[in-house]
């Protein structure tokens, strides 16, 4: 005796296990990316206020300098006194004649020593300096 099956329906659908796969590793990429971006900026360091602010974007080539209340010199974490900044001005300068500078002193700081700063980027000829603040709300 032949038994007939029922017809078997078959399961159309996405599989989605590749998709879930892609957006973790691009949520990984980003969060490790985000990261990097910020590894110059010391967190020690406060930058005064400004009315006027706007938001410094980030540049694959621009140099971040601190400066601390203490006067202290850091780049990429580092500890630099004002002729170890000249030297690497004057190397980064040769490699790249349009080097963005970035200066971000500390709001406590003695505004000299941040002016000391950008008058080493002046002598080496840097194009754009700038020197940061954060942004305060209105009146």
């Amino acid at each position: 005796m032949h038994i007939k099956r029922p017809a078997q329906e078959l399961e159309v659908g996405i599989n989605m296990t590749p998709i879930i796969d892609m957006v973790f590793l691009l949520l990984i990429f980003f969060l490790v990316a985000t990261k990097f971006a910020d590894i110059e900026r010391d967190v020690r360091v406060m930058p005064p206020s400004s009315r006027h602010a706007r938001p410094v974007t980030a540049t694959p080539r621009e140099l971040v300098v601190n400066v601390t209340q203490a006067g202290r010199v850091l780049v990429a974490g580092n500890d630099m006194d004002l002729a170890g900044l000249d030297d690497l001005l004057a190397r980064t300068l040769a490699q790249n004649p349009k080097q963005v500078v970035v200066v971000r002193g500390d709001r406590q700081a003695v505004l000299q020593y941040a002016v000391d700063v950008l008058d080493l980027c002046e002598k080496r000829g840097v194009s754009r300096t700038f020197l940061t603040t954060s942004q305060t709300s209105p009146p």
